[in-house]
């Protein structure tokens, strides 16, 4: 390990000799990244960016805006939400969404920071003091709405809109740099003027369960103000220096370098010493024992495991863990490649009495960069804090917890075994006392907290335990009964995420917050599939007036709608298909734009050569269209439009051959066609601008009775016509 210090000592020498200081600079431009609505992790966007080593300040400028790609309008501002994290993707539930899955508190975890923007072309920045070098993760997403809330658009009707964002960084890079090969050995360094930086590195090996100590001292003492950073894979400390003497006391990462900078605020120039020292007051002397675990990896993504082998063994095999020393995992994720998916840990003790399966209780802690001790009454000992274990479990069943999305480094699990139930034995092996009890014992394992008052988890001598470190897609490769694990790329990235169905939303697909229930799930299909019948009135009109060909298309739109809603509306509960669903959708737009066709042809009334050639030609081409694409707005005005300048072209001439304007006949002329235009034209504003995926169901059916109400008045009797 000398050899490398010296090493990073003779590049650092070289750095210095061509230059490492400089002003803020631009080193990264990620243009043009498409933004989407979230209504899952699926639809994020990443945006990767490589920070680089010994640096004071990184700068992440972001700049949005709307691109109109087509419909009637102009694109509006709309919210964005982003966040950035060093060494894996945020992960983040903007939805509130519910998970089953026991997962490792964001808590204690690595921080990310979080941003909300606007896409009106405005410059939005995140500035990261001493950042840790290595790969940064954007993810933006168009901020969540309520699906409930949320209106359904009808292409073509309204404007249509890309959300694009630019993504770029800065740097700044220090004043002064220096390594230290002996952290213990007192420091010095030079600021000569206000914003004055420097950058100080120290190798620092594993120092087991310790902590270290900061001393700085200052030659201007209160007069100046020194911004103060210790950094590794992630902040470790960071405060105002504003004394003579400051120290701070961090735990620091296993062998790895951490970085100590200085920016000087305010003040004259100062000189500044510093050392870091191994804080004897809060070194515990809890020993702990490695675990050795071997790398099993698999051909596809995210998928690896980590086994405790002996020997030429090639299946897993238990190991020892007492209460007298930690039994110490120690298993690594790569950059880019592993942070895609989950990390599971499972926990199972083995070779325990039937008797006293209840009686023995595994407590493990599971953190990034260094391990953690594990106190009395089973917490964990945390950099800055006491938290409950990540693990509790006893030998009834196992106990698993899971990392989704895990930062890129070193990962330790700290394990140990109480017996909080266990009979205390003289010294003698005579004097046999009553079970240990104590009055937070209910509260440590059932509840999750921990306790100080006493020691309420007994020690025992010795158990037997079998792990599981193993990283896969989604949680373990599934998504529940709901949906599907699939992959994703974004930014070339490649990750993991769930496919729900049924309405059911979240990282594992177990929020049922909008899953309809059975009874609303029938009411909607059967006011979907029913409405349709409206059109038997069509039909039997169209058939009394000899109107054959309309009635034909009539049943058609009534039959392929039914089946189509049939098929779609039941949520995988009711539903009914009678082909594949896409050829129902074809059918039934279609057919529908078939039906507005030989409506307006009737209504135009050609003669029956001229009538048949149109209703031919216009279903070739309306056939085209609805398989180029069947919502866009074109299709449904193509044969509006044209069927209303055939009705005005036939009317017109038969106007002026009759010379009058009083055609066709009163009754249609005066009740019928403006009735009918009315109830038409409210069933198309409900069907573009109300609809909402809450009331689509009655407002769509609406939709089916105002058309086919409005065909029954808008086919005009053949005398009306003469």
């Amino acid at each position: 390990m000398r050899e490398s210090v010296l090493a990073v000592l003779l590049a650092w020498i070289l750095a210095a000799q061509q230059g490492l200081c400089g002003n803020l600079e631009k080193v990264a431009l990620r243009p043009n990244n498409i933004l989407e609505d979230f209504s899952a992790y699926r639809h994020i966007s990443i945006v990767h960016f490589e920070v680089p080593e010994r640096i004071v300040a990184a700068v992440f400028k972001f700049t949005a805006k709307e691109e109109k790609t087509g419909g009637i309008g102009k694109c509006s501002p709309r919210n964005i939400s982003l966040h950035l994290k060093s060494g894996s993707l945020p992960f983040v539930r903007p939805d509130g969404s519910k998970v089953n899955a026991k997962l490792l508190e964001m808590k204690k975890r690595r921080q990310y920071h979080s941003l909300n923007m606007r896409s009106d072309g405005d410059k939005y920045m995140i500035k990261v003091e001493a950042p840790s070098a290595g790969d940064w993760y954007t993810i933006a997403f168009r901020s969540w709405i309520d699906p409930d809330k949320e209106k359904i658009k009808q292409q073509g009707l309204s404007v249509s809109c890309e959300t694009v964002m630019d993504a770029e960084m800065f740097i700044e890079m220090p004043t002064k740099t220096s390594l230290v090969a002996d952290p213990e050995v007192e420091h010095e360094i030079q600021l000569d003027e206000a914003s004055d930086t420097a950058i100080v590195q120290y190798f620092l090996p594993d120092v087991g369960m310790a902590k270290l100590s900061l001393y700085l001292n200052s030659s201007c003492g209160e007069d100046c103000e020194i911004d103060v950073h210790v950094t590794a894979g992630d902040t470790l400390v960071n405060g105002l220096f504003n004394s003579t003497m400051w120290v701070q006391m961090f735990k620091p990462y296993s062998d790895e370098f951490h970085c100590v900078t200085l920016r000087l605020l305010s003040g004259n120039a100062s000189n500044v010493t510093m050392r870091l020292l191994t804080n004897r007051e809060h070194q515990t002397n809890d020993k702990s024992t490695p675990v050795k675990l071997s790398k099993k990896s698999f051909p596809d993504f995210f998928l690896f495991d980590y086994e405790h082998l002996r020997g030429n063994d090639t299946k897993p095999q238990a190991f020892n863990v007492t209460a007298e020393a930690l039994s110490v995992l120690k298993f690594k994720i790569g950059r880019v490649y592993d942070v895609g998916g989950t990390v599971t840990l499972g926990f199972k003790l083995v070779d325990v009495e039937e008797k006293n399966k209840k009686a023995i209780v595994l407590v493990a802690c599971v953190s990034l960069g260094y391990y953690t001790n594990i106190t009395s009454d089973g917490g964990c000992v945390r950099a800055n804090t006491i938290t409950t274990a990540d693990v509790y479990t006893n030998a009834t069943e196992p106990a698993y917890v899971h990392i989704p999305f895990p930062e890129a480094g070193t990962w330790y699990v700290s394990l140990r075994v109480f017996c909080p139930h266990r009979k205390v034995v003289g010294s003698n092996n005579t004097d046999i006392k009553t079970d240990r009890t104590c009055p937070c014992d209910h509260v440590c394992l059932q509840n999750n907290s921990t306790c100080d008052m006493c020691d309420c988890l007994p020690r025992c001598p010795l158990a037997r335990v079998e792990s599981i470190v193993s990283s896969s897609p989604c949680i373990e490769g599934r998504c529940g009964r709901r949906g599907k694990c699939m992959h994703y790329m974004s930014g070339s990235f490649v990750y993991s995420a769930c496919h729900c169905t049924g309405g059911y939303r979240g990282f594992d697909c177990a929020d049922a917050t909008y899953v309809l229930s059975s009874s609303r799930i029938l009411l909607q299909l059967l006011a979907l599939t029913f409405s349709n019948f409206a059109f038997c009135g069509s039909i039997y009109v169209a058939i009394r007036r000899e109107y054959f060909t309309e009635a034909v298309a009539y049943a058609a739109v009534m039959f392929f709608s039914t089946f189509y809603h049939a098929c779609e509306a039941g949520e995988d509960v009711y539903s009914m298909c009678i082909m594949r669903l896409s050829v129902l959708q074809f059918c039934d737009f279609f057919n529908a734009l078939l039906a507005i066709w030989v409506t307006l042809v009737a209504m135009a009334s050609l003669g029956p050569r001229f009538t048949a050639f149109c209703q031919v030609a216009g279903a070739i081409v309306l056939a085209m269209g609805a398989e180029m694409d069947r919502t866009a707005l074109w299709v449904f005005l193509l044969p509006a439009v044209t069927g209303s300048a055939l009705i005005g072209l036939s009317w017109g001439l038969r106007c002026r051959i009759k010379r009058t304007v009083r055609y066709p006949s009163r009754p249609y002329r005066i009740i019928y066609l403006p009735a009918g235009f009315f109830l038409v034209a409210l069933g198309l504003i409900c069907y573009a601008f109300l609809q909402t995926r809450r009331n689509y169901y009655l407002v769509h059916s609406f939709w089916h009775i105002c058309v086919a109400i409005g065909v029954i008045l808008l086919l005009p009797k053949r005398q009306y016509m003469k």
